[in-house]
């Protein structure tokens, strides 16, 4: 590799060197999540830090109420762009619009051009601060809903009504009318499946194709031991619940393009890593009031297809099909179905009807995201609630390059589970210290190198759940897909 070529590598790929490196960081990590606070106005049945069944442990007093400082919060987000840091996360113990000062600290980071990611429960937004966050273009809402009706929701979270649930359906189409062509905010739900949801995953979809967001993902409970076991599954649950995804791909408005196995990387190639990255092998659509849409199959070149087929209003329809009917538009999540134009302008609906002047129709559709690891975690024998434990070995842990999370306490720890294995106190010293100290090099160098049941990760439990295992993942991708030569450049 020339010295040209060396410094244009180091220059886009400063993170992936210092991976290379195995002891160093060269840039700041790409995603920051902060803890803004520990209050939170929900008790889901499952949270690690609010849940009344939690019992001495549930978070109260001061501790509850701790949130950071704003103005050590503004020069957090100033020395994260500094360092190159691309995506800040709000989320952690708390409910992050319970922050007295939540906007301005959307501003703050949106201002320095940084991608931004709200975990939330969506409880306490209303139509002047979603249509400030479309203004100021938010990446991403991750909204924590845990059920798909109202009567789920409120066995969830036990201190709230139907009422909330039915808010939240009527804000997330609110946020969905504002959009723009960018289609930000992506908008995702979140849900955790345990004892008192497994069954209603149909629900979850329908309510996430109600309400137009652009993904779903499902987690399995991460219980606390001797408080929530009663929330886990078990092998009959588990068969339920493949049964459940197997009848979703049935429905006519999913778009299942691989129903025999799924959807991977062919570059990546690592046998149990590679089922890791698996696809839901379909999307779905919500398909506009009084149009029609039907599932034909027929033969084409001497192979069996299945093509999707829309009526209009107007008992138009697309076909026949053509081979970019329908074309996928992955950056907008739609799939755009062709009338013929001159049809369409011809039609005393045309003035009326979501069909462009060209016939084209954009339907919205929903990806369920994290599959292949949910998956996997509901196929194992759950390893006594060790869910990850035959897979955290299987790769070396990159996320000492990646990652960081804020605690309200000013504690920077490595990953998200780590709350008890500080490396560093933004009341002592700044981000930018700690991320290049020894200390945080001692860390990047064994997670990347020893297994995880040493004793130096005890207090980390990385065998119990890896929620930095996709990022983790697709860092190691990264790797994987280098010359020999650029991994032999340091």
């Amino acid at each position: 590799m020339t010295k040209k070529n060396f410094k244009k590598f180091f220059k886009e790929n400063p993170d992936l060197v210092g991976a290379l490196d195995g002891s160093k960081a060269y840039i700041g990590p790409e995603i920051v999540q902060i803890d803004l606070t520990n209050n939170c106005n929900l008790n889901c049945v499952g949270c690690w830090c609010h849940s009344d069944f939690l019992e001495n442990l549930k978070l109260r007093g001061e501790e509850k109420k701790r949130k950071l400082p704003y103005d050590m919060i503004k020069k957090l987000i100033e020395d994260l762009h500094e360092l190159g840091t691309k995506e800040i996360m709000l989320s952690g113990s708390g409910e992050p619009f319970m922050y007295p000062q939540i906007m301005s600290v959307i501003n703050l980071i949106k201002e320095k051009g940084i991608r931004l990611n709200i975990v939330t429960n969506f409880t306490l937004v209303n139509k002047k601060i979603i249509k400030r966050m479309v203004e100021l273009n938010v990446d991403y809402i991750t909204i924590s809903l845990w059920a798909g009706d109202a009567k789920t929701y409120v066995k969830t979270h036990p201190n709230q009504t139907k009422k909330t649930f039915e808010r939240i359906r009527k804000n997330l189409k609110f946020l969905h009318s504002l959009k723009k062509e960018n289609n930000l905010p992506h908008v995702k739900i979140y849900n955790v499946i345990s004892k008192f949801n497994y069954d209603k995953m149909e629900n979850m979809l329908e309510f996430a194709l109600d309400t137009l967001v652009d993904y779903i993902e499902f987690q399995v409970i991460d219980i606390i031991e001797g408080k929530t076991n009663f929330l886990m599954l078990f092998e009959s649950d588990k068969l339920s619940l493949f049964k459940q995804f197997k009848s979703l791909l049935k429905r006519n408005d999913c778009y299942a393009y691989d129903v025999k196995s799924f959807l991977t990387n062919k570059k990546f190639q690592e046998g149990k890593l590679n089922r890791e990255i698996k696809e839901f092998p379909g999307r779905f659509m919500k398909i506009p009031q009084k149009f029609i849409l039907k599932v034909l199959e027929g033969d084409k070149d001497g192979k069996k297809c299945i093509w999707r087929i829309l009526t209009c209003p107007a008992y138009r329809t697309t076909w026949p099909p053509a081979e970019n009917n329908p074309v996928i538009r992955e950056n907008k999540n739609l799939y755009i179905f062709r009338f013929k134009p001159h049809y369409c302008k011809s039609c005393e609906f045309f003035n009326i009807c979501p069909v462009n002047e060209r016939g084209e129709i954009g339907i919205k559709y929903l990806s369920i995201l994290g599959f292949g690891s949910f998956l996997r975690r509901i196929s194992n024998d759950l390893h006594k609630g060790k869910y990850d434990i035959n897979i955290i070995d299987s790769i070396p842990c990159y996320v000492g390059w990646i990652y960081a999370r804020i605690l309200t306490n000013g504690n920077v720890i490595p990953c998200c589970k780590a709350h008890l294995f500080p490396l560093g106190n933004l009341y002592e010293e700044s981000f930018k210290d700690i991320w290049f100290s020894k200390k945080y090099n001692e860390f990047r160098k064994k997670a990347k190198n020893i297994k995880k049941s040493d004793p130096y990760f005890k207090k980390i439990e990385c065998y119990k759940e890896c929620d930095n295992l996709g990022m983790n993942l697709q860092f190691h991708k990264r790797l994987k897909e280098l010359s020999l030569l650029q991994k032999n450049i340091v």
